[in-house]
């Protein structure tokens, strides 16, 4: 059994022309009329098990070429060939799974009824799927009908002992960062000041830089400029996954190790981010309003400042957990070597012990994908 979601499906019906017949001598007339009405076995999954105490149903009815019920009157029961298949096994039954099943004389249906174990292992959704095969009484086919297994056990979200503080000597740009360590959470205080030179400072600042890449002919500066912040994160010191994921927020979700701030993926209503692309400055960040961020690899930090790596850290998100740049273990990664959320676990420099960790890479989404894998602390301006 796998998988997480707990839901109940619809039921899934499936006509089948089967069955497989026992009958005495005396009753072989009744038998060849039976035949000769050209009978239909309806299998349907009438109703979904759980471990919470409701069994899995199955109806066998027989029924005419209208849909009209038939009733079984060879004086023997008819019976026909059972098998199971599905994620299911026979060991989350307390019922043994039949090898026929009988629909007995004068009746024209029966009700398979199978009683889920109730056990401690976290499984997920499963499904028991019931196939009748038999010999020929009117026209032959195979028929399934499908049910769902619904677990009633949760995963428990292991708590970390993983301490990101280690982290803090990585936070280079001190004339514009603190980093302090509380017994729960880390506090970075930021100015969000970029150490690198940029078009989005004043004219008159040591770091200004005018843009100047040539074969960017769609290049168009955006109207903020680089303003001093005073950024506040708190964030988990034992950073853990979350039992319920949250989106990451427009504005800062995270702190690069130079006090720049770090946006998702998402642009500014009415705006397009990959038109924003356009904006970036030779460094790949930008400002809104007065607040400079980087929303895709800052190639200061992994190329172009001294002892610049792609496989260093870049920062951490709110949720305390770390973000490492475009390259693990001399390797370029891509969006499908990740998870949902734009990471995974592993050993970093860091973490010997393994740790989740966001990465960077070439395409959209660039660091996060759908929200933060932990539970994200708070930031404020």
């Amino acid at each position: 059994m796998r998988g997480k979601k707990k839901f109940l499906s619809a039921i899934l019906f499936s006509m089948i022309a089967v069955l497989f017949v026992r009958c005495t001598e005396e009753a072989k007339d009744a038998l060849d009329e039976l035949t000769d009405t050209d009978i239909l076995v309806k299998v349907s999954a009438t109703q979904d098990g759980s471990e919470a105490g409701n069994s899995v149903k199955f109806n066998v009815s027989l029924q005419d070429a209208s849909g009209d019920a038939v009733t079984n009157s060879t004086g023997a029961a008819l019976t026909a060939t059972a098998a199971f298949s599905g994620t299911a096994t026979a060991a989350d039954f307390d019922t043994d799974l039949p090898s026929t099943i009988s629909i007995a004389n004068g009746s024209s249906n029966t009700t398979v009824e199978l009683a889920v174990k109730d056990d401690s292992d976290v499984e997920g959704e499963e499904t028991l799927i019931l196939t009748l095969s038999a010999a020929n009484v009117g026209e032959i086919s195979i028929g399934t009908a499908t049910a769902k297994i619904i677990d009633n056990d949760e995963e428990e979200v292991p708590t970390s002992t993983t301490d990101i503080s280690v982290l803090k000597d990585h936070f280079y740009h001190t004339t514009a960062l603190t980093f302090d360590i509380g017994e729960e959470f880390i506090t970075i205080t930021a100015k969000d000041l970029p150490d690198h030179k940029s078009m989005y400072y004043d004219a008159e600042d040591d770091l200004y830089e005018d843009y100047d890449e040539p074969e960017n002919a769609d290049f168009k500066k955006n109207p903020g400029s680089i303003g001093e912040q005073n950024l506040v994160y708190k964030i988990p010191r034992y950073p853990s996954e979350a039992s319920v994921k949250e989106s990451t927020p427009m504005g800062s979700m995270g702190v690069a190790i130079n006090s720049v701030s770090i946006f998702n993926q998402e642009a500014a209503p009415g705006d397009d981010i990959l038109d924003e692309l356009n904006t970036f400055d030779q460094y790949e960040g930008h400002p809104a309003g007065t607040e400079y961020h980087y929303h895709i690899e800052p190639v200061w930090l992994t190329q172009f400042r001294a002892n610049a790596d792609n496989e260093a850290l870049v920062g951490i998100l709110l949720d305390g957990f770390p973000v490492y740049g475009t390259h693990e273990d001399g390797v370029q990664l891509t969006n499908d070597d990740l998870n949902d959320y734009h990471g995974h676990f592993g050993v970093t420099d860091d973490f010997p012990n393994g740790i989740f960790h966001y990465h960077i890479t070439d395409d959209l989404p660039w660091i996060n994908g759908d929200g933060f894998y932990g539970t994200p602390g708070t930031v404020t301006n």
